[in-house]
């Protein structure tokens, strides 16, 4: 095992992929905080004043070092499978896995060689990615702000996430011979990885959410009632529309159980993407309050005329999830995963016809 590991690392210092995708990993994110600073300073300047006048707010500030510093969990996907299936898919095509088992190296250390480097190679990109684009905000004049260290766990989960993907690309490699089928099976787990985490997140109400939601609004409405601003007729028509099913419809019956069991609903918690980034809030949140969607905006108002607002629900547990806790969700699941998919994929290794 030792001996493979050495031989393995010596190979990843020379991959001229390895190389170049740790280059992406140090100027794309320059690239990215650049452009900000320019459009800050644009949209500046059209508002008469100037970026260096303006002083950002902490919350801001952390949500740029959050945004910026954890976009290698969608950035780098697709780079991890061509990696792993180009450099894990070539020892087989050339007989180089073949050979190792002939000099009396065991399947168990042929594996784990592979997995160990490979986890090593993205951990090594993920950590560049992170290190630059703090960099860059801070020659740009943003600054970071790290939220105490706390941020730090959040980037953790993220390369859990990202490990989980590179976990599945290396065992694709290992268990098919051809090294086509593993390529195209890899773009496809990022396609539809990509697909999912743009919407799932968007369905991550609880149903006890809802359930204390329409419990409090019913209350809200005997009070309407009795205070003569809405009839009983009235209420009566505005529950049979804004019951539970139109908070819980079918898209969230269809994505709401994948949010549970994957861990496609991180962009939407954790505002990774720019979707997630456009819809949200530029600020950096210590929890997702689930009231926000629930009752309304600031500039539509309740939709179900209860007056209702995410103050009415400070208390409601149900209503709030703090990052801590989805850290250790997301974790967990990560984990889960990693365990299984390179469990499954080391039971398969074991039992192929290498030769």
């Amino acid at each position: 095992m030792p001996e493979l590991l050495k031989f393995e690392f010596r190979r990843l210092s020379k991959s001229i992929f390895f190389k170049i995708v740790g280059g992406y990993c140090i100027v794309w994110p320059l690239i990215v905080t650049i452009f900000y600073r320019i459009l800050f300073g644009l949209t500046m300047k059209e508002a008469g004043t100037s970026f260096a006048a303006e002083t950002m707010k902490e919350s801001e500030i952390m949500y740029l070092t959050w945004m910026i510093g954890v976009a290698f969990v969608n950035e780098l996907p697709k780079f991890i499978a061509l990696f792993a299936c180009l450099h894990v898919g070539r020892d087989f095509t050339d007989g180089i896995v073949r050979n190792k088992i002939i000099a009396g190296h065991s399947r168990t250390a042929i594996f784990f060689s592979y997995m160990i480097t490979q986890l090593s190679a993205v951990v090594i990109w993920c950590l560049l990615y992170m290190s630059f684009s703090w960099l860059g905000l801070l020659v740009t004049g943003f600054g970071v702000n790290l939220n105490g260290g706390e941020m730090l766990l959040r980037y953790g989960v993220a390369i859990l996430l990202t490990l989980m993907l590179a976990v599945t690309f290396v065992v694709l490699s290992v268990i098919f011979r051809r090294r086509a089928l593993p390529i195209i099976l890899s773009i496809i787990i990022v396609m539809v990885m990509s697909t999912l985490t743009s919407f799932a997140g968007m369905f991550n109400t609880p149903s006890k959410a809802v359930d204390d939601y329409l419990k409090k609004r019913d209350e809200k409405y005997e009070e309407l009632i009795e205070s003569e601003i809405l009839t009983a007729d009235d209420v009566k028509e505005l529950k049979k529309y804004y019951n539970k099913d139109h908070y819980l419809s079918l898209p969230w019956k269809i994505c709401h159980p994948a949010y549970l069991i994957t861990t496609a609903g991180f962009n939407g918690d954790y505002s990774t993407d720019v979707v997630s980034a456009l819809l949200g809030s530029a600020e950096y949140e210590e929890e997702i309050d689930y009231s926000v969607s629930l009752c309304g905006d600031e500039f539509f108002g309740n939709p179900d005329y209860s007056g209702l607002t995410p103050a009415d629900f400070k208390n409601t547990k149900s209503m709030h999830m703090s990052y801590s806790t989805l850290n250790l969700i997301y974790s967990g699941k990560a984990l889960a995963y990693i365990l299984c998919i390179g469990g499954s994929g080391y039971f398969i290794f074991r039992k192929k016809n290498l030769f």
